[in-house]
């Protein structure tokens, strides 16, 4: 968690440590949005504290065709889409994380150097480690999927047409006045100064530089002395003589300091009136604004100034990781496709071995009759006889093909004929209107909008 921030007495644990606040937009998905961030910080919490890396807001922002990720003042906030701009699909989970990767790394470069995409693909190295180990998280974000993260961990690649421009939307700081350079070009770089240099330098400030001792020139302790002449010196420690000497000469050097002041303000203002120390037409210029037109403001009220515009699509490392993500979907599309032919294969098996120990019992069960001897006849040869054509039921929510004597659909569980399934009920939400999907009475949660079975 960043310095000087602590949270007591929290409601529930939170997925990552050094994450403060998970923001997600206000709507009908904030539920689903909460969700999915907490999962993103959760799967990031071994990264964030090897690198020692503090964000103190991660927050969802709405989908748009320019960008993925954003972020400001190096941490302070990271800002992800979480949804495709046209459709309104979740975006895929390892996608978003893979932007959250190239955030995270912005805390460190705020720019698209060579230095930046380093450290960038460093934490992306360690997040595909981690997705080898099937690291999810820590504690209760290390179980696994739950009832929401499902509908957007299964999605792939983009539609056609929905890849934003570029993944990052750039990087801002807030703005502080910024002093110009004198013209004349840049200051020469300082050595050090040993410390009877710094010595001369205080003295030379304070008293002046080409002194003579006191007493030493006659004009002008002639002219200290009111204008009289006495013979030899005085003596400087004791007597009166000394004593308004000194005095007479510490009003002199007052006086030709305020001068020296003097001349130096005004030549300051001659200087003020061609140039001015901050360039405040420029800041204002320099203003970033959102998507909508608003001017970006800091969580004081400040502007921001965009750091680091977004990435140049033609350079070699941009295309690599957009090359990158594509590949992650693909993985991932591919993996959860196996995993439905795996389910839908043990479902099959199970079914059949529940079928053999029926056909058992059934033989156990049969009472045993004699057989009488059949004729020796010549013998024949073991044709194959034709079987008759199997009936199929194809499912009308997801086209899975499933067995005729199959009462529920193997793969999304839709009730296949009421007729056999008297007790069933049907989702009235929102998310459900005009969906042919029947439940089953036994679900208590709807299996298209997981909304609960009304009472």
């Amino acid at each position: 968690m960043p310095i000087g921030i602590e949270r007591i007495n929290a409601r529930r644990p939170q997925p990552n440590s050094r994450i403060v606040f998970i923001k997600p937009l206000p709507g009908p998905t904030a539920a689903f949005a909460q969700d999915f961030l907490e999962r993103v910080a959760a799967i990031c919490h071994p990264i964030m504290k090897a690198n020692h890396l503090s964000i103190m807001s991660l927050e969802e922002y709405e989908p748009n065709p320019e960008f993925i990720g954003r972020n400001f003042n190096a941490g302070e906030i990271i800002q992800l889409v979480l949804k495709t701009p046209y459709s309104g699909h979740w975006m895929s989970f390892r996608s978003v994380v893979m932007v959250m990767m190239h955030e995270l790394a912005h805390c460190v470069q705020m720019n698209h150097s060579g230095a930046f995409w380093k450290v960038r693909n460093g934490y992306a190295g360690e997040m595909k480690e981690l997705w080898a180990k099937g690291y999810t998280g820590d504690g209760l974000w290390g179980r696994g999927k739950t009832l929401l993260s499902g509908e957007y961990q299964g999605n792939g690649e983009f539609e056609a047409g929905e890849m934003p421009r570029s993944l990052c939307g750039g990087t801002y700081r807030t703005s502080r006045g910024r002093k110009r350079k004198r013209k004349g070009g840049a200051a020469e770089e300082k050595k050090p100064l040993t410390y009877a240099e710094r010595q001369q330098k205080r003295i030379a400030k304070k008293f002046g530089t080409n002194g003579v001792t006191l007493g030493d020139d006659e004009d002008n302790r002639v002219k200290l002395e009111d204008g009289k002449n006495p013979k030899g010196k005085p003596r400087v420690a004791k007597s009166a003589r000394g004593r308004e000497l000194r005095a007479a000469a510490a009003l002199a050097r007052f006086d030709q300091q305020q001068e020296e002041v003097k001349a130096e303000q005004e030549e300051g203002d001659s200087a003020s009136d061609t140039e001015s120390d901050y360039d405040d037409s420029k800041v204002k210029a320099e203003d970033a604004l959102d998507l909508n037109g608003s001017k970006i403001l800091d969580g004081k009220g400040h502007g921001m100034i965009k750091v680091c515009e977004g990435e140049d699509v033609d350079d070699v490392h941009v295309k690599e990781e957009m090359q990158e993500l594509r590949d992650i979907n693909d993985i991932a599309a591919a993996s959860e496709k196996t995993k439905i032919r795996t389910a839908m294969v043990d479902k099959q098996l199970l079914s059949n071995e529940y079928q053999d120990n029926q056909n058992l019992s059934d033989e156990a069960s049969t009472p045993l009759v004699e057989k009488t001897p059949v004729p020796e006849t010549a013998p024949t040869t073991n044709a194959i006889l034709p079987k008759g054509p199997s009936v199929e039921l194809t499912c009308p929510v997801c086209s899975m093909s499933n067995d005729s004597s199959s009462l529920l659909c193997m793969a999304c569980s839709h009730v296949l004929d009421v007729r056999k399934v008297p007790r069933h009920w049907k989702c009235k939400s929102e998310a459900c209107a005009g969906s042919l999907y029947v439940n089953s009475e036994d679900y208590g949660l709807c299996g298209v909008c997981r909304t609960r079975k009304p009472d």
